[in-house]
């Protein structure tokens, strides 16, 4: 594994090469996963408006929240959307 100083080191050219081998390489912002904690996720939700919003949005903590349940409960300031002709008729 690279460090985030090597990889920022590297010339563009250099980055090409390993691409074109099959060497992927990730941007030194995402070496560091994010540590999200409830307060920070309901924050990221409550600046959307729908799940599928949040879900586009800021995905990691759309799945963070969907593994530990709580997606309901980060979720309840918003509006259900309806779908299909039967919830337009109404």
């Amino acid at each position: 594994m690279m460090t985030k100083q090597e990889i920022e080191d590297m010339t563009f050219q250099h980055k090409l090469n390993k691409l074109r081998r099959g060497i992927v390489i990730p941007s030194p912002d995402r070496m560091t996963p994010r540590k999200l904690t409830l307060e920070d996720v309901w924050d990221i939700a409550y600046s959307y408006d729908t799940r599928g919003e949040v879900r586009a949005g800021d995905k990691s903590a759309y799945n963070w929240a969907s593994n530990l349940g709580v997606l309901d409960t980060v979720c309840q300031h918003m509006a259900v959307a309806k779908r299909g002709p039967k919830s337009c008729a109404e």
